[in-house]
C-alpha cells in the first residue's frame, strides 16, 4: 500500500502536468480559429527574446556550477572513481565537438 502510494505520488504530478500542457494547447488552438492568430504571435516573439536575453545572462552561472561540481568529484573524500570517469568521458565528448 505504501508503495502505491509513492507510485500515485510521482506519476500524478506528471499527468497533470501532461493534461495541463494539452488543455494550454487546446486553448491555444482555440483562440487561432477565433482569430487572435496576429496577437498570439506578438506574444511567442516576446517570449522567445525574453527567454534569448535569459539564456545569455543565466549559461555563465551555469558553467560555474558545472566547474564546482567537477571540482568537488575530484576531491578523495566527496568524489568516486565513477564519477571521475563520467566528468573524464564529458570532457572527451567536448574536445570531440569542439574540433
Amino acid at each position: 500500500m505504501n508503495a502505491l502510494i509513492e507510485v500515485v505520488g510521482f506519476i500524478g504530478p506528471l499527468i497533470c502536468f501532461f493534461v495541463l500542457g494539452v488543455g494550454m494547447w487546446a486553448v491555444g488552438q482555440w483562440l487561432r480559429r477565433k482569430g487572435y492568430g496576429a496577437q498570439l504571435d506578438k506574444i511567442d516573439a516576446n517570449v522567445s527574446r525574453t527567454k534569448a536575453v535569459t539564456a545569455r545572462v543565466v549559461s555563465p552561472f551555469g558553467g560555474t556550477l558545472i566547474g564546482l561540481t567537477r571540482g568537488f568529484s575530484r576531491i578523495p573524500f566527496l568524489g568516486s572513481k565513477r564519477s571521475r570517469a563520467m566528468w573524464d568521458k564529458l570532457d572527451q565528448d567536448q574536445s570531440k565537438h569542439t574540433k
